[in-house]
């Protein structure tokens, strides 16, 4: 199965800015209606939600934690005679410091797959492909049938006097 939730149990979660979000599950919770489908309890909400602001505040952290290190990175780049020793440990703690960042999306991604039973990941998948199928079909028919996305053609510019264009 392709598409915004993944292969088989996973769901892909990217994030504002990075695709489809990877907040997406506890904006998809937002809507009483889906929950209700799902039958998501208030407290598997309620975890999920917290899973969600933990790990947006540690993302930021490493993130922050990973800029600084390639600013250091560059000002020992910058040397007038460069410390090779000191850029190589440093290239050590960038290397470590995404590794933490892609950890934690990891992690994160398991925890929102675990807040869910696998009968309401497939009730879920389920949605979001039917979804993903109106919404496609939106897009190939459009509104009165104007083509993809919906988008009319402009109308080939007119002569507004009724006059041959000039022939070179």
């Amino acid at each position: 199965m392709h598409g915004r939730w993944g292969h088989g149990d996973r769901m892909d979660m990217r994030g504002p800015g990075r695709g489809p979000g990877e907040f997406g599950l506890s904006r998809v919770l937002n809507d009483p209606a889906i929950r209700e489908k799902l039958g998501v309890t208030t407290e598997q909400v309620a975890k999920i939600r917290q899973q969600e602001s933990d790990f947006r505040k540690a993302e930021i952290r490493n993130r922050a934690d990973l800029e600084v290190k390639r600013i250091d990175l560059n000002d020992l780049l910058a040397a007038d005679k460069p410390d090779r020793a000191a850029i190589d440990s440093k290239l050590q703690e960038i290397s470590t410091a995404q590794l933490t960042l892609e950890k934690s999306r990891i992690d994160y991604r398991l925890n929102m797959r675990d807040a869910l039973t696998p009968a309401q990941r497939q009730k879920l998948r389920d949605l979001m492909n039917e979804r993903r199928q109106r919404d496609d079909g939106f897009r190939t028919r459009g509104p009165q049938g104007a083509g993809r996305g919906g988008q009319h053609r402009p109308a080939p510019p007119s002569n507004p006097q009724g006059q041959m264009p000039p022939s070179h």
